[in-house]
């Protein structure tokens, strides 16, 4: 990733995390699973409303390593507590799994999803599912900064809250 993406993934995230209330978010969520552009994955993620998680891809031979956004629209019933459906965006990169690589790679995937639980005791077991685009930026040192969109990224993963 080059300064000006990383200058920009920064600004975002500070706007973010400075226009959230501060309030208590006890929910923990570790998650794994499989994606177009994720790979096999294995997530975690914190907040209640609105989550911040990250992503690392485990098996392919990208190996990124990726910071995602989630907003969990509020229940229709109950407009002060997170429903099940989601939006998300998340930013990897090839530049923390491999190092410095003169074929760098990042992704840029906005999505929505929804999460279901698995019935039983705890429900605290259940599986994501989100489906989206991808904006695909790679380096070719002759041809410089190539940048692609995929019309289509997703993911299935199964979670457990804490």
């Amino acid at each position: 990733m080059n300064r000006s993406g990383l200058s920009c993934v920064i600004l975002a995230l500070a706007l973010l995390l400075s226009s959230l209330h501060v309030q208590a978010q006890p929910r923990f969520e570790v998650s794994t699973g499989a994606g177009l552009f994720d790979g096999i994955f294995l997530k975690a993620k914190y907040g209640q409303t609105v989550q911040v998680g990250f992503s690392q891809d485990l098996a392919s031979q990208l190996h990124t390593t990726g910071i995602e956004f989630y907003y969990r629209l509020p229940r229709r019933g109950a407009p002060g507590t997170a429903g099940p459906f989601y939006l998300m965006c998340g930013l990897s990169t090839t530049l923390f799994g491999k190092g410095y690589d003169t074929f760098e790679q990042s992704f840029l995937y906005p999505r929505i999803g929804r999460s279901f639980l698995i019935p039983g005791r705890l429900n605290r077991f259940g599986l994501n599912s989100d489906l989206g685009v991808t904006v695909h930026r790679l380096t070719n040192p002759p041809d410089g900064y190539i940048t692609e969109l995929r019309p289509t990224s997703g993911s299935l993963g199964f979670f457990y809250r804490f």
